[in-house]
């Protein structure tokens, strides 16, 4: 298992914290999705055996919204 943070651009209601958690749990190997929409980001805890973060910035385009870098902290 592994986990990402993922930076999400055009997040701007709880629809689209919704469609963006569709989105990524939709594919094969995602077991937990958390998206935090006041930080624009979504953790995803994944099996990375069956998945990839590059599946999951193709989902995220064909929902509307466009993966972006997550600012260092």
């Amino acid at each position: 298992m592994a986990t990402v943070h993922v930076g999400i651009a055009g997040m701007t209601c709880d629809q689209c914290v919704r469609r963006v958690e569709g989105a990524l749990r939709s594919l094969a190997g995602v077991k937990e999705v958390t998206v935090d929409r006041g930080q624009a980001v979504a953790t995803v805890v994944y099996d990375d055996t069956v998945t990839d973060v590059p599946a999951m910035h193709d989902a995220l385009l064909r929902s509307g919204y466009r993966p972006v870098a997550v600012p260092v902290r």
